[in-house]
């Protein structure tokens, strides 16, 4: 066995035995106990031998763990701080019934997209005041999600993409979501929402539909 053939071997053990379906380049390099100007050279090697797949800068996917991985995990880790929310975050909990082919995501940075071989991603900018209200952790596979709740998402989708809707059945028939979903809305919390937003469409929009919820789950 040559030197560059145990070498590759030590990376494949590296990268089985990895807890994770991704792997930074810095953390690679320090277990091969290299020096970070080696980085490159190893990151490298292992791309063209289809051990590693880019997904940004440093940042790499672990082939043969590919299925493993989850992209609402990756899309934290990706672009942080940063949520699943919008159209996904929608997909997710079923309030919408389509299928979303790209992960849609806040982040209180700039906007911004990722082509990678997992999908599209995509983040829109939300305020920093609003960034924490209504994310939900939720488990899959041991590991926490952070994932907008279908108002957040919606709140979200009004600040940042100027989105408006004058009733409960204007949201319904646009987005196609069941009204039923609407029944166990707490007003309560559109109005802690629209409070942390410091933008009058979102307070206007959310104050709309709000008045149209079941004025019994109005605990405000």
């Amino acid at each position: 066995m040559t030197v560059r053939d145990i070498f590759m071997k030590k990376i494949i053990d590296i990268l089985l035995d990895w807890p994770k379906p991704y792997i930074f380049g810095s953390d690679l390099c320090h277990l091969l106990n290299k020096s970070p100007d080696s980085r490159y050279a190893i990151v490298k090697r292992a791309l063209k031998e289809g051990l590693l797949l880019p997904l940004r800068r440093d940042l790499y996917l672990i082939r043969r763990k590919s299925s493993l991985v989850d992209t609402f995990e990756i899309s934290s880790i990706l672009y942080g701080p940063s949520y699943v929310s919008f159209e996904s975050a929608l997909s997710y909990h079923g309030w919408i019934p389509e299928a979303v082919r790209s992960t849609t995501c806040a982040s209180t940075k700039r906007s911004k997209e990722f082509e990678t071989s997992l999908g599209f991603f995509s983040y829109e900018h939300i305020p920093s005041t609003a960034f924490p209200l209504g994310v939900e952790q939720h488990q899959k596979r041991n590991v926490t999600l952070f994932i907008a709740h279908p108002w957040k998402a919606l709140a979200d989708m009004i600040y940042a993409r100027k989105q408006t809707w004058t009733t409960l059945n204007d949201l319904s028939e646009d987005l196609r979501i069941d009204p039923e979903h609407f029944t166990d809305s707490d007003a309560s919390f559109l109005a802690d929402l629209s409070a942390h937003y410091p933008n009058n469409l979102v307070k206007r929009t959310l104050g709309t539909l709000r008045k149209s919820l079941p004025r019994q789950r109005d605990l405000s």
